[in-house]
């Protein structure tokens, strides 16, 4: 019997991530469907190829005449996934995106709710993470890496519906109307914003949703305000990992992480933000994930 950690699409998970973190074997990614134009992905058990796609797909968002939208995991999806970990006699810890975002949350406990039924006992846990993107993949990291560690399933489950609320997830938008396109904001307050050009500070809330948390004028001060709330929130940054993504903005996420290592010792890492929920919050989209004490 071991341990299986299922995060979905969601996660920013790309393989990369879990292979530079050695858990291959503890890790596994639900797949969620992106589709641009006529074509779909499944991300992530197509190939894509991270860096390249990432050039030409926030071009596709700011294209209006290119249709560009995510569907969830549906509960069949997780049901098939799931089943072959329990068939093997394996249990299954499944973090998924925020449930206030997203309704694959529900999707996954409709099919762990039937699993646990068949099984006459909980063999599949569902954990809300309360965030998304690298805030989500980063709570599989920890749950995969108990496991790793030999923890017990009702441990590591027990562990990670505490440690959700120590991680961190802030973020700010190029441009706030593609979250308006997805209901986030009013349209009419999107576009008062960005004629202002006041920027939008949001994280992850111990309600399972976005909030604001701070408006400041222009681009440069939100890049230092992403930076400035890590210096001080952030704890026991040397033995931390900050995880940093970008929405094909490398330049903007190279001047955060310079900013946050002028003033504290830890490891930051960047990638490219997933494009599932990239999709949503658009180009120029810059996140930080790290841990803290709490989310306030």
């Amino acid at each position: 019997m071991a341990i299986k950690v299922y995060a979905d699409a969601g996660s920013n998970l790309f393989p990369e991530v879990i292979k530079n973190r050695g858990l291959e074997d503890y890790i596994k990614v639900v797949n969620m469907h992106l589709q641009v134009g006529d074509h779909e992905y499944n991300c992530y058990n197509d190939p894509i190829n991270v860096d390249d796609f990432s050039k030409i797909f926030y071009t596709y968002l700011e294209d209006p005449k290119v249709d560009v939208h995510t569907s969830l995991v549906n509960p069949g999806d997780f049901l098939a996934a799931f089943e072959e970990d329990v068939k093997a006699g394996n249990q299954i810890i499944c973090i998924t995106m925020a449930k206030g975002i997203s309704g694959t949350y529900n999707s996954a406990c409709v099919a762990a709710n039937e699993i646990n039924e068949e099984q006459g006992k909980e063999v599949v846990q569902v954990i809300d993470s309360a965030t998304a993107g690298l805030g989500e993949g980063r709570q599989a990291i920890k749950a995969a890496e108990l496991a790793k560690e030999g923890k017990s399933f009702e441990e590591i489950v027990d562990y990670c519906r505490n440690y959700r609320w120590r991680v961190r997830s802030e973020f700010t938008v190029g441009s706030i109307s593609f979250l308006a396109k997805t209901g986030r904001v009013k349209p009419w307050v999107a576009r008062i914003a960005d004629v202002l050009g006041i920027k939008a500070m949001l994280r992850g809330s111990y309600e399972s949703n976005i909030e604001l948390y701070e408006k400041v004028r222009g681009r440069k001060m939100a890049l230092k305000s992403l930076a400035d709330i890590v210096v001080r929130k952030i704890v026991n940054p040397e033995k931390q990992i900050v995880y940093l993504t970008h929405c094909n903005c490398i330049e903007d996420a190279e001047a955060v992480k310079k900013m946050i290592l002028d003033k504290i010792n830890t490891t930051i890492e960047i990638y490219h933000y997933d494009f599932v929920t990239g999709s949503h919050v658009g180009p120029g989209t810059v996140a930080i994930f790290y841990e803290g004490s709490d989310r306030n």
